[in-house]
């Protein structure tokens, strides 16, 4: 890990990220650029240790920094994540140490794992995938870049979760299925059966 870290973001999980930084590098500094933050998230994000840099349109990466973007919105993370690549960003991975993560897991740049977090055997994160509290992900299931996990999502083994993929907060995909590329998975649904690609399901069974 770099010496610095800065965060891409000044919302609630720009806030947790930093907790996740603090707890997983004891002592590393801080800081983080935004286009608009508000005024309570200028002060929220400095009572938490970090340091504004001001916008990101306005950002050129430090070769001796890192970074990650802590922007739920996966297509918004995509976007920011082909920028900053273009102007030489190098991106870390933030792992809590609450959170169980295999051995034989791949973690690529700029993946997130929140507290409770668990990630089984052969499981491959591609870069810039979040995982919340509580998610668990199944042993050899593959989740695409930008995909977001939301609190306490199931995922069960031998998933394919798309690129830029949605699951929300609870929501269980069964054994073997497939997430399509910027599919949304409402909270709380049970996938039964592939999802297509750019398709929104939710309920029990969802559909």
């Amino acid at each position: 890990m770099s010496a610095r870290l800065v965060i891409v973001g000044a919302g609630g999980f720009a806030r947790e990220t930093t907790e996740i930084a603090r707890r997983a590098y004891p002592g590393l500094a801080l800081a983080f650029v935004d286009d608009a933050p508000s005024h309570d998230a200028l002060r929220l994000m400095a009572g938490h240790g970090a340091t504004s840099l001001g916008t990101l349109d306005a950002w050129v990466p430090d070769p001796h920094d890192t970074c990650v973007i802590a922007i739920g919105d996966p297509a918004a993370r995509a976007s920011i994540a082909a920028c900053l690549a273009d102007r030489g960003a190098r991106f870390a991975v933030l792992v809590h140490p609450d959170a169980t993560v295999a051995d034989s897991a791949v973690l690529e740049p700029g993946v997130v794992i929140a507290p409770g977090a668990r990630v089984s055997a052969d499981v491959i994160l591609g870069s810039h995938v979040h995982v919340d509290q509580n998610a668990t992900i199944g042993h050899d299931t593959r989740v695409g870049a930008c995909a977001r996990l939301n609190p306490a999502a199931c995922i069960s083994g031998n998933v394919s979760i798309g690129e830029r993929a949605y699951i929300g907060a609870a929501a269980v995909v069964l054994q073997g299925l497939v997430v399509g590329d910027g599919s949304t998975v409402g909270a709380g649904a049970v996938v039964v059966r592939d999802t297509p690609q750019d398709t929104v399901v939710k309920g029990v069974p969802a559909r």
